[in-house]
């Protein structure tokens, strides 16, 4: 069965860094700066742009994917799982359809009312679908855990995601665990807040197909700077220092 690619980047091999950027960056004339041409993938929070219309976020979109080589992953978060713009599910689609060709994966959250018409479209436009799961309060359960899994595998999604709060080393190592018995599924796994910030480095190293770093402005707590994630990663994953 072959990899799993998004763009040309090959996941499961070695840990695959993500930075995460907003209009602001693309608008800063810093897309040829260092630090794009040693990340993986660029992934665009189109929640977090100044101004949410078609015109202006096609244009930024655009101009990202004709500055770059990196693959991108769009994102327009719901606000109900910590998307800073209120923006309706048919707006979300509608923003979706028109840039669909300037983009390689879409992440949507799995308990979305938008989800249903989310993989038979991008699948048909040749585009990788993260299902994705946001708790900004805990973790839950291994059960829970398992169901929002299960979930994301029926919906026809190529990658589940899910992203927790830990409150302490008992939800760390539970997440952990949780992404050591599932690593053949094609998951991302990451642990939110203080506590849960070695998840960068560590549960990519066993499994989490992504790790997500911010390239100016952090957009979830706990998320470290990309380079730090890069400079950690060569330290400890053999795997990592031969990309």
């Amino acid at each position: 069965m072959p990899n799993l690619k998004i763009g040309k980047v090959i996941l499961g091999r070695a840990p695959v860094v993500v930075g995460t950027i907003t209009d602001s960056e693309v608008n800063s004339g810093k897309l040829k700066d260092n630090i794009f041409k040693k990340i993986d993938i660029v992934e665009i929070r189109i929640d977090r742009f100044k101004d949410v219309s078609i015109d202006y976020i096609t244009s930024v979109v655009k101009k990202l994917n004709a500055s770059l080589t990196n693959p991108i992953i769009v994102t327009i978060r719901d606000k109900k799982e910590g998307g800073e713009k209120a923006i309706t599910d048919d707006a979300r689609f509608e923003i979706l359809k028109n840039i669909v060709q300037y983009i390689d994966c879409v992440d949507i959250e799995i308990n979305s009312k938008l989800f249903k018409n989310i993989p038979s479209f991008f699948h048909f436009k040749k585009k990788i679908v993260i299902a994705s799961y946001h708790n900004f309060k805990n973790t839950p359960s291994n059960a829970a855990l398992e169901k929002i899994l299960a979930k994301g595998k029926k919906s026809g999604a190529d990658i589940i995601k899910i992203a927790v709060m830990v409150n302490s080393r008992d939800d760390l190592a539970q997440l952990i665990n949780f992404t050591i018995k599932n690593r053949k599924k094609n998951i991302i796994t990451i642990a939110m807040g203080d506590i849960g910030r070695i998840s960068r480095i560590l549960n990519p190293i066993l499994g989490s197909l992504l790790t997500y770093g911010y390239v100016i402005t952090p957009s979830a707590p706990g998320q470290p700077p990309v380079n730090e994630i890069m400079d950690q990663l060569k330290s400890f994953d053999p795997e990592y220092s031969k990309n």
